[in-house]
């Protein structure tokens, strides 16, 4: 299936955007990872939705990130995003980063969420429960991170051992984004878990059962701060169920997205 690649301009911001499917809009906030790329799981998603891939702020090609100094920022950033897509109402699926992105806009902004899917969310603090360093970790250390079977060739195609100039430099690109909105406190904003009962959207919270990088008790969290909330996990998955399990995540968002 074909997609299309422009440049958006939001609020004198330039935002690099995939877009391909048709149907009813769907909105995809990418991890700290910057998948802007169009992936399998995207092909699959767009034979049922029009899917759109936005690069946040100072990831990929877009531009912005001297204007985002907090998540809060980001949220505004997305609610412009929308406006111009004039994407009034549309499914929202959230990775990682993503999804904490995804359950930021919903406290504040609900009735511009059709339906909310938080995949491997970050974001709540966890006592006793912490998120595994990703700043620290060389390639070994993240694809044992993120994936079930970190030497799978799968594994080792998205996380090389020895990456190439510009794939090392698209990762620290990634990583200084990513350190703008969660480097202190760590992945998470400590107020968030005490405001989930402002997600006024069905929501789906989808978890990997091998998930090294977030343990399980976030999940939980979301499922129990979210009222009528559900938490489906997918067997021999980490953290980057899209990557690593494309087919059965795309079904499990589908079915719950369906009437």
């Amino acid at each position: 299936m074909s997609y299309q690649e422009e440049r958006l301009t939001v609020r004198g911001t330039s935002i690099q955007l995939l877009s391909g499917g048709s149907g009813e809009p769907l909105l995809y906030l990418h991890s700290a990872g910057g998948e802007v790329s169009w992936l399998p799981f995207f092909e699959q998603l767009a034979r049922h939705y029009r899917v759109y891939v936005p690069a946040h702020p100072g990831f990929g090609q877009s531009e912005g990130l001297d204007k985002i100094d907090g998540m809060e920022d980001l949220v505004f950033h997305y609610t412009d995003l929308m406006d111009e897509l004039e994407l009034a109402q549309p499914y929202v699926v959230g990775l990682s980063l993503g999804a904490w992105l995804a359950a930021e806009l919903a406290v504040r902004y609900s009735q511009r969420v059709r339906k909310l899917a938080l995949v491997s969310a970050v974001g709540l603090r966890m006592p006793g429960h912490p998120i595994a360093d990703i700043f620290a970790a060389n390639p070994a250390e993240t694809r044992r991170l993120l994936f079930a079977d970190p030497d799978s060739s799968l594994a080792k195609t998205f996380i090389p051992e020895d990456p190439s100039p510009e794939v090392l430099s698209n990762v620290l690109k990634a990583r200084a984004a990513t350190a703008r909105v969660g480097w202190n406190p760590y992945l998470c904003n400590p107020k968030l878990r005490e405001r989930l009962y402002r997600v006024q959207v069905p929501t789906l919270i989808v978890w990997g059962e091998a998930d090294r990088l977030v343990p399980r008790a976030h999940g939980d969290a979301y499922r129990d701060g979210i009222a009528g909330s559900q938490l489906v996990s997918i067997p021999d998955c980490g953290h980057a169920l899209p990557f690593e399990k494309p087919q059965e995540t795309v079904a499990a968002l589908i079915q719950f997205f369906e009437p």
